[in-house]
């Protein structure tokens, strides 16, 4: 027996069905794959970081957004749980809701998708010229790693364990303390 055939679709239909669609869906190569529901903590981790940035972006051109639409490929759309964009966000077309230049992006790792983070979705943002930093926040741990762009394909990966650490966002001039970030979130004890 072999495996059932794929249903593959266009950008085109991709886009007018998710543009109206209740809960969103990510584009891989023809593929929907939909946009799992978060839990709290993941929930909370991105609201929290999220404020934190804003705070500190609020009196400078960049701007935090949260789950925006992220063109990462022709072929490839994604849902990161936030992208800063500085400047003027570049859009894919009139109906405004598809980034092509986010500078930062943040992913809250959850066990279903930590590895996709980690793999598949970090090689299709590698692929976007504006990214400089890829940040990556755990939910089982105080702990957040950033890979840094250092040269053209080449990436840096820092991590920032305990609840006392600092996270560097090099290219924002920002720093965000692990307590602000993980305010109000319940880590287990190994």
């Amino acid at each position: 027996m072999g495996a059932l055939p794929v249903t593959r679709i266009s950008v085109e239909e991709y886009l007018a069905a998710d543009r109206v669609a209740e809960l969103r869906s990510e584009y891989h190569d023809g593929e929907v794959f939909p946009v799992v529901a978060a839990s709290w903590a993941h929930s909370l981790l991105a609201a929290n970081f999220t404020t934190a940035m804003g705070v500190q972006l609020r009196s400078t051109p960049c701007r935090v957004a949260a789950a925006p639409r992220v063109r990462a490929t022709a072929r490839n759309y994604v849902y990161p749980d936030l992208a800063v964009v500085c400047g003027q966000p570049k859009l894919a077309d009139a109906h405004a809701d598809i980034v092509l230049n986010p500078q930062v992006i943040v992913e809250v790792l959850s066990p279903s998708t930590a590895d996709f983070d980690y793999g598949g979705k970090f090689a299709l943002y590698r692929t976007l010229d504006s990214l400089q930093e890829y940040i990556l926040v755990s939910q089982d741990a105080y702990l957040v790693e950033v890979f840094r762009r250092v040269a053209e394909s080449q990436w840096m990966l820092s991590s920032y364990p305990g609840i006392d650490a600092v996270v560097p966002v090099e290219c924002l001039s920002i720093s965000l303390p692990l307590t602000e970030i993980y305010a109000g979130v319940a880590i287990q004890p190994e």
